[in-house]
């Protein structure tokens, strides 16, 4: 006979990345006209944490303006790195209009 190997049911958890090796593959959410008019592909832009209210947003900034948020589900791991000061940059993989598709890594 053999054993189990243990472990309870329910779904099996996917793995969380380290701070430094979490990628994220995402569209801006909300964009900011006026600063994406400004943004080209293959620009770099800062990652960075904003709070309004009390909730804090994780926001990408092009010259130190926010140029949108990120809608993934793992940006509530992003916002955990960015507040144990791993440093993220977004680089700007396309643009159609007031979309922008952006890369998000550690620097």
């Amino acid at each position: 006979m053999s054993g189990s190997g243990g472990g309870g049911g329910g779904s099996p958890e996917t793995p969380v990345a380290s701070c430094e090796d979490l990628v994220i593959e995402t569209q801006l959410s909300s964009p900011k006209d006026d600063v994406v008019d400004k943004i080209k592909v293959g620009d770099s832009l800062d990652v960075g944490i904003q709070t309004k209210s009390g909730t804090s947003v994780v926001v990408v900034l092009y010259k130190g303006k926010v140029a949108g948020g990120l809608a993934s589900p793992l940006v509530g791991r992003l916002r955990e790195c960015l507040n144990n000061d791993t440093q993220y940059k977004a680089k700007v993989l396309s643009k159609s209009g007031g979309q922008v598709r952006v890369r998000v890594e550690a620097v």
